[in-house]
């Protein structure tokens, strides 16, 4: 249970870190960008909690996923915002249990990551 905690302590530290330096101010780009987060576990797993970066360069926490799959609302992102990042937890049953996390913006998948194993956390993150 311990290496449980520091894995998911340590994920939600480099995704609060990622989004903190993300909250870039003088950006004078034009133009917002579609984006919906999505996190899937193998029918063995559970996520348990995700992370990911709002429309206003916050950080959105939800700790009672407690299903199979996740995906955000479509939000827009405005262009001051010029990293976002996208974190999730889960457990499994097998060594072979996976979590997988996904950043679409504009209708495309740009970033991925799979994580394996019994303690499942993954993390992404995406610069305009």
């Amino acid at each position: 249970m311990k290496n449980i905690a520091k894995i998911l302590s340590l994920s939600f530290i480099v995704l609060a870190v990622t989004v903190l330096f993300s909250c870039k101010k003088d950006n004078n780009n034009d133009g917002t960008h579609k984006v919906k987060f999505k996190a899937e576990t193998s029918s063995d797993a559970k996520l348990s909690s995700v992370v990911y970066t709002s429309e206003t360069g916050d950080v959105t926490t939800n700790s009672s996923v407690n299903s199979s799959s996740f995906a955000s609302a479509e939000l827009t992102i405005p262009s001051s915002i010029p990293i976002i990042s996208f974190g999730a937890n889960g457990t499994g049953a097998s060594a072979g249990s996976t979590l997988k996390v996904q950043i679409w913006v504009d209708g495309v998948m740009v970033k991925e990551n799979i994580s394996t194993g019994t303690t499942l956390s993954a993390t992404t993150s995406y610069t305009f």
